[in-house]
């Protein structure tokens, strides 16, 4: 092939080069095109898997934002389970502040995860857009059945920074509220 590049004068053929540089030129086109193809097929699969794992990942989050705190569950266990726990609870919610020291500090370890089991749900089901008006409701409703009392209002008061804040500001427009239809 070479030798057609070289004229029979000594100079060089130029339509054999250029013949030559668009073969090379259509076999690098083709290698490129192959590459690309390739890297497409790559770049697919790996967004499918990604999408698979993502799905899976919201799978486990809404059902752990629809499931129930496990340190809830126990203080509403003890509650009923232990009735000296439960007369102390009661005796809190009716007055936190009227409770010996050592008192205010059972009740506020069985009040803490209690209401910290619904603010950990709430918060999962905001971060997830999962949060309508009626779960919204839900969770509100359960926390200020507690909360609304003299006892859970003190309580609250001094605890309420602990939680998140779309979660207070929820908790107090619903102790606002129903503070106005007493």
């Amino acid at each position: 092939m070479l030798r057609g590049v070289w004229s029979m004068g000594g100079g060089v053929n130029w339509e054999a080069v250029s013949a030559v540089g668009e073969l090379v030129g259509a076999i690098g086109v083709i290698v490129t095109l192959g590459f690309l193809a390739y890297q497409i097929r790559q770049n697919s699969s790996l967004i499918r898997t990604n999408t698979r794992q993502l799905e899976q990942n919201q799978d486990i989050a809404i059902a752990e934002a629809l499931g129930h705190s496990n340190a809830q569950q126990a203080a509403m266990l003890a509650i009923g389970q232990d009735v000296a726990l439960s007369d102390l609870f009661f005796r809190g919610l009716r007055g936190y502040e009227d409770l010996a020291p050592a008192e205010r500090m059972r009740f506020a370890l069985v009040m803490g995860p209690l209401i910290a089991g619904v603010s950990t749900q709430f918060e999962r089901q905001l971060k997830l857009g999962l949060l309508d008006d009626g779960r919204l409701a839900e969770h509100i409703v359960f926390v200020t059945d507690f909360i609304s009392t003299p006892g859970g209002r003190a309580w609250w008061k001094r605890y309420r920074n602990r939680y998140h804040a779309a979660f207070r500001d929820a908790v107090d427009d619903a102790l606002n509220a129903v503070g106005n239809s007493a």
